[in-house]
């Protein structure tokens, strides 16, 4: 059997840069968990010797790498239905579509989300046997925000997020057919940006107990609108010498946001209108002028897409190999211990999650795989003869 890193996908449609700006939002919020794990579980050593609260809070920016995948899979959802709506392509089967995501997405979800079920319960034993199956069920069907909204998943917590995923797939084909079937590109942008800012001016005014779609909307709408002037293979900016620096300059105002920001609603409703702003850019200039050429690098795109296999079980492996981990010291020195730390879990968590990614997510990434497993040809029984 011969193995591979790179993604199973249509060869006419594979965006390398979309899979570097994966390895970007996964990397954001991987290392964003170690340190947050790091300085939560060992402050007791670090205490007077480096000042945490500064690691914490330049690290908790990795969050952002959330709303990042919010855009990545606007876009990528996007394109599809733009192409069918706006430049009149083949209609979309949406029995297909919704097939398609739930053969791909669903066997790693269940699998990594069964073994994580019985490792709390029966070997990390931080869950009860009642309290696991209760949010396992919850999980499964994508309804833990409804079910037990004041929680995180608790087997997992990272899976809140593939249930907003699951939310904009589930919805999708509504939003396509009201904006993409607008004839004019001024109407569709129109409704973009009514629509996000709606959305965030609600977020202000109703606070939920649980998280939604409509808590992230504005950053899927990015990547719709983004997909829209992709099939147009349409440009709103002129292409110079400088785009690889602005692509740069776009990338670091991004990281300028901070999640612990506070102030009167209306300075916050900005400073989330920024964020929005910068995405579109970012990507855009990624994607339309083709910056950042690293992040087409076949190590950056092999990491980026098996980033779904990533996401479902570093939050796990960080915890599960953290006990272990920090009863150790390396060194002396604090910032140099945190580092041998994070390198250490990052290893970990690539060798699994590579693992998983080839024998369980990869295969799942074959189109119609379900339809071979039971289709075996029998063989001719050998004649014999006396």
């Amino acid at each position: 059997m011969k193995l591979s890193l790179q993604r199973i996908t249509n060869s006419t449609t594979f965006i390398p840069a979309i899979d570097g700006l994966r390895f970007i939002a996964i990397s954001s919020v991987v290392l964003f968990h170690i340190l947050k794990y790091i300085t939560t579980k060992d402050n007791h050593y670090y205490h007077s010797s480096i000042d945490l609260l500064s690691i914490q809070h330049i690290f908790e920016k990795g969050r952002i790498g959330v709303p990042l995948f919010f855009s990545i899979s606007g876009f990528i959802l996007g394109i599809p239905f733009s192409k069918s709506y706006i430049l009149k392509g083949p209609l979309i089967n949406l029995k297909k579509f919704f097939l398609r995501r739930l053969t791909r997405l669903e066997p790693p979800y269940i699998i990594s989300l069964t073994i994580l079920f019985i490792g709390s319960v029966y070997f990390a034993k931080t869950l009860s046997f009642n309290e696991a199956l209760e949010s396992y069920f919850a999980s499964i069907f994508y309804m833990h925000w409804l079910v037990i909204p004041q929680y995180l998943p608790l087997i997992n917590e990272v899976m809140w997020s593939l249930e907003i995923e699951i939310q904009f797939y589930l919805l999708m084909p509504i939003f396509a057919a009201i904006i993409y079937r607008l004839k004019l590109p001024f109407a569709r942008y129109t409704v973009y940006i009514a629509l996000a800012l709606c959305c965030m001016i609600s977020n202000h005014f109703f606070t939920l107990q649980y998280r939604t779609l409509f808590g992230f909307l504005q950053f899927f709408f990015v990547g719709m609108a983004l997909a829209d002037l992709y099939v147009r293979k349409q440009l709103i900016l002129p292409k110079t010498k400088w785009d690889n620096l602005i692509a740069i300059v776009l990338f670091c105002l991004i990281w300028v946001y901070d999640f612990q920001r506070t102030g009167s609603s209306i300075e916050l409703f900005f400073w989330k209108c920024y964020l929005v702003i910068c995405f579109f850019f970012f990507f855009y200039y990624v994607l339309f002028h083709r910056t950042l050429p690293f992040l087409s690098h076949k190590i950056i795109t092999n990491i980026g897409g098996m980033c779904y296999s990533i996401y479902l079980l570093h939050y796990p492996i960080i915890s599960l190999s953290g006990r272990v981990l920090l009863k150790y010291q390396f060194s002396k020195n604090g910032y140099m211990n945190i580092s041998i730390y994070t390198i250490i879990l990052l290893v970990i968590i690539m060798i699994i999650s590579t693992l998983f990614f080839l024998f369980i997510e990869r295969p799942c990434m074959k189109e119609n795989w379900y339809k071979n497993i039971f289709n075996f040809k029998q063989k001719e029984p050998k004649s014999s003869t006396v």
